[in-house]
């Protein structure tokens, strides 16, 4: 719908209006792993803050988000930052997508330094001035290790793709495979550069296949996952239970590997099933779509970037008319147990616990995903 376009649209531009409270974003919207997934996590946020806009804002003041693409580099995601924070209308950061740059970030102490707060970034940070909403990647692993477990699988594979959260979650994957008890009987990966990662899938398939696993756990994101599945069905362990991590999402598996390689498929996820209206911020997402998106499919990454705007949005009332960057990370302190709507969410000077809620969601035979 035209609005819709108009907004996000906006939120790659550095909105500028007189008294406009601006909230900077990293996540790209153009490389092929991420580009599905940053898109609906942008709308997510932009339709929480139109609406609570049209209602009159914050103390009186729009909120706009203002996006950068950082292409899923690690450095890049360090300057954009840089660039978000030296302007001084950017009072908080919001929905960072990129794990390497968060964890690029965290080394370099740049939200401390710079007394900004980052809230709701999508992956396992949790150190001063990080206020997390997800469990991370890790915890997501160790999840479908153990799922793995209890459905007797007795031959498991691992692949990854070098880039972002895939090195770092899959050493883990390693390690909680060992003292979990998990027989590791192949591991692969794949790059994901231009006229590398479609070779380089097709080898990590051949590969596992050679392994003869039951089940596969894919830890990847975007075209690399959906890619894999679609190649790796077609050898002869294609048979094999396939699971994957919360950032490849359903949409992107039917749609690029194709229904009957998609079919089955387990993903873990992080984020409440965005069609699980008995939770009250899974309904208010649903009205909110219904106004501004309601040609858009409901997606985890568009209902995560609607539970991180409403997190922004509670720490600038509680901040007052005139917020600062100093007053976002005081009333951020306050939010002990905040309650979105059915999920909680806890912060304290001492403490910042975002939910440890992981769900197991499978592809049924008609492309819809079941919880």
């Amino acid at each position: 719908m035209a609005l819709l376009a108009v907004l996000l649209a906006l939120a790659s531009m550095p909105a500028r209006a007189a008294g406009d409270i601006l909230i900077g974003n990293v996540a790209s919207t153009t490389n092929p792993t991420s580009r599905e997934n940053s898109t609906n996590l942008v709308l997510g946020y932009t339709i929480y803050f139109e609406q609570v806009n049209r209602a009159g804002g914050i103390h009186g003041r729009k909120v706009k988000l203002v996006n950068k693409d950082d292409g899923v580099v690690a450095d890049k995601m360090v300057a954009a930052a840089a660039e978000l924070i030296a302007d001084p209308n950017i009072l908080a950061l919001a929905g960072f997508l990129n794990t390497a740059g968060l964890v690029e970030l965290m080394k370099r102490n740049v939200m401390v330094e710079k007394g900004i707060a980052m809230i709701a970034p999508i992956g396992p940070m949790n150190t001063q001035n990080f206020y997390p909403m997800r469990p991370g990647y890790n915890d997501e692993a160790e999840s479908l290790l153990r799922e793995t477990i209890s459905t007797e699988k007795k031959r498991v594979a691992l692949v990854y793709y070098q880039q972002a959260f895939g090195p770092g979650v899959f050493k883990h994957a390693e390690e909680s495979a060992k003292k979990l008890g998990v027989n590791i009987v192949g591991t692969a990966s794949f790059e994901t550069a231009p006229g590398k990662m479609e070779p380089g899938i097709v080898a990590a398939a051949q590969k596992l296949s050679g392994a003869n696993p039951d089940a596969v756990i894919i830890i990847a994101a975007g075209a690399g996952a959906f890619n894999f599945v679609k190649q790796f069905r077609q050898t002869p362990s294609g048979t094999a239970q396939l699971y994957a991590l919360s950032p490849a999402d359903s949409f992107g598996f039917v749609k690029v590997a194709g229904l009957e390689n998609a079919h089955g498929v387990v993903i873990s996820q992080a984020i409440p099933y965005p069609g699980n209206k008995r939770l009250a911020v899974v309904r208010e997402y649903h009205r909110f779509m219904s106004q501004l998106a309601a040609d858009k499919p409901f997606s985890f990454y568009s209902l995560e970037g609607f539970m991180g705007a409403k997190i922004v949005v509670e720490a600038l009332r509680r901040a007052g008319p005139a917020p600062t960057r100093a007053k976002i990370i005081a009333a951020l302190n306050t939010m002990k147990d905040y309650d979105l709507g059915d999920f909680v969410v806890s912060y304290t000077p001492t403490s910042r616990t975002g939910s440890k809620m992981i769900d197991l969601t499978i592809i049924g035979r008609t492309g819809r995903l079941y919880w």
